[in-house]
């Protein structure tokens, strides 16, 4: 077998880009725990072709990246904001990386699409221009016909964000769902790094929601990435991490969203001056509007039912629950149906117009494989059939 000798550098930084260490790379490429022999590759440089090849795949890293002289930066394609007191955390994982760049992909070819259809620009991308969160939340209300439009009558707290995500939809932004990369259920996504994203586009906008989080905080996350689209921005959110300290652009879209979901004029009316404890009167009204506790200890705390140190004292306490998963689940995967599956991962206003244009003929089936993480027309057929209706000859 054919010996190739790489930067040694560059081999230790596909392992820990890939968040190994040397037993877990071994197993990965040579099928045994050898760790010496992975340090001995990373001391030399020194290894077969095809290791090599095994070795890019185990770490999810481009082959061509194994033969640079020196380690890649790899830097976020959009403004990272998940940072706490205007610190940036200036890290992403290989995961993080490719859920964006395969949205980037897909952003890529709708914006086509839709311009090969003559569609028009979307108005509202970039168009907040004001200061005040409540005239905000009001303009998107009203553009999305979101918020207790939807989350009054919703029958479950699933339906309600299941609407939502509908709502948005319908308004012309692609959203993708998903726990994991791409198809790939090893490869899971950590909310502890990030709970969405907004790619904006004047054609093609787009939100990506993980998955694996609380119903709730995934709603949250929606509606602030949507002030971030219609602020003609591009970011990377963490909300609950973000949620009492933020630079100035979060705590605005914080605020707006919690003012979308459940308007301060509501809250004032259906709050009970008279119950004993506020913290029952946060989970009634949590309950009633299906959003998180947070949202609405929020509300208490700006309508004054609370002070600061209260709302710090339940912030506190939700974040812990959070971030040790106590209230999260995975909505996109659904009861193991995989078409359900991959429209949310996908997005269905995404998938439905991938479908018609290679049923058309405008797009190869290859690349639609590709866009969609699959790879047989079978599993392409049965998907555009079952999940949207398509009847194919």
């Amino acid at each position: 077998m054919s010996t190739i000798t790489l930067e040694p550098s560059v081999l230790q930084w596909a392992r820990t880009r890939a968040g190994l260490d040397r037993i877990a790379l071994a197993r990965k490429v040579l099928g045994k725990e050898d760790p010496e022999q992975v340090r001995e590759w990373e001391k030399t440089g020194e290894l077969t072709f095809r290791r090599a090849e095994i070795l890019a795949e185990k770490t999810h890293t481009p082959f061509g990246y194994l033969f640079l002289k020196e380690p890649p930066v790899e830097k976020l394609p959009i403004n990272d904001f998940r940072a706490t007191d205007n610190i940036s955390t200036g890290k992403a994982s290989v995961n993080l990386l490719d859920v964006i760049y395969q949205c980037q992909q897909r952003q890529s070819w709708y914006r086509e699409y839709m311009k090969s259809l003559g569609a028009e620009p979307l108005k509202f991308i970039g168009a907040l221009n004001t200061e005040y969160p409540k005239r905000a939340a009001e303009d998107i209300r009203t553009q999305f016909k979101i918020g207790p439009f939807i989350s009054l009558k919703a029958p479950s707290w699933r339906e309600n964000v299941l609407l939502h995500f509908e709502a948005v939809e319908s308004a012309g932004i692609l959203v993708m769902r998903s726990g994991v990369v791409g198809n790939n259920a090893n490869r899971p996504i950590s909310t502890d790094e990030f709970r969405g994203f907004a790619l904006s586009d004047q054609y093609a906008p787009l939100i990506f929601i993980n998955s694996r989080d609380a119903l709730a905080a995934q709603l949250f996350t929606l509606v602030h990435e949507i002030v971030h689209l219609c602020a003609g921005e591009s970011v990377i959110s963490n909300p609950i991490r973000t949620y009492a300290t933020a630079n100035p652009i979060e705590q605005y879209c914080n605020h707006v969203a919690a003012e979308v979901l459940v308007p301060i004029s509501e809250f004032e009316k259906e709050w009970c001056a008279k119950s004993p404890d506020p913290l029952a009167e946060i989970k009634r009204l949590a309950r009633k509007y299906k959003v998180s506790t947070l949202v609405i200890a929020r509300r208490a705390r700006d309508a004054g039912r609370i002070n600061q140190s209260q709302f710090k004292a339940f912030y506190d306490d939700a974040t812990s629950r959070y971030l040790r998963g106590q209230e999260r689940k995975d909505t996109s995967e659904s009861r193991g149906n995989f078409h359900n599956t991959l429209g949310a991962r996908a997005g269905n206003r995404f998938s439905r117009a991938l479908i018609a244009s290679t049923l058309e003929g405008r797009t190869t089936y290859k690349e639609a494989f590709r866009m969609l993480g699959i790879n047989n027309s079978a599993t392409f057929h049965n998907f555009a059939k079952s999940k949207y209706g398509y009847e194919l000859g």
